[in-house]
């Protein structure tokens, strides 16, 4: 019973981080489908490899490792037509499924939080590292 609660504990994580991965914060306009899509892909992830833990010992390396390449795979076949940036969100949104999936909530909310940082600020940061070229005559 114990078991049961702590996965559905971990499921409810996993769809939160990945809906606010997503989320646009600085902008007034909010994309309901790609905040859900987000969310279902940390779901699939989270759910994968918290089945997998589950096996007995000697097989859960294997079975672990299997379901952990199956979630990446699938994020990437479905999220093959996307623009990178997006893709990218997407992809993350699965790692963090797979995070919390192992019971690590806190290292989760890092990550997502380093995450929406980079995501808020990128354009930022690459203008500012972006060279100018100086004409000299």
């Amino acid at each position: 019973m114990f078991e049961f609660i702590a996965f559905i504990f971990k499921i409810c994580f996993a769809t939160f981080f990945g809906a606010i991965i997503n989320y646009s914060f600085n902008s007034d306009e909010i994309n309901n489908e790609k905040i859900i899509y987000s969310s279902f892909i940390s779901l699939f992830s989270c759910s994968l490899v918290s089945m997998s833990l589950q096996f007995p010992d000697q097989i859960v390396g294997v079975v672990a490792g299997a379901s952990v390449i199956t979630a990446i795979g699938t994020t990437l076949y479905l999220s093959k037509d996307s623009d990178t940036n997006s893709r990218l969100i997407v992809i993350f949104s699965a790692v963090i499924g797979m995070i919390v999936a192992t019971g690590l909530i806190f290292q989760a909310i890092a990550f997502t939080f380093i995450i929406i940082i980079i995501k808020k600020y990128s354009n930022t940061i690459l203008d500012s590292l972006k060279i100018e070229e100086v004409e000299e005559n």
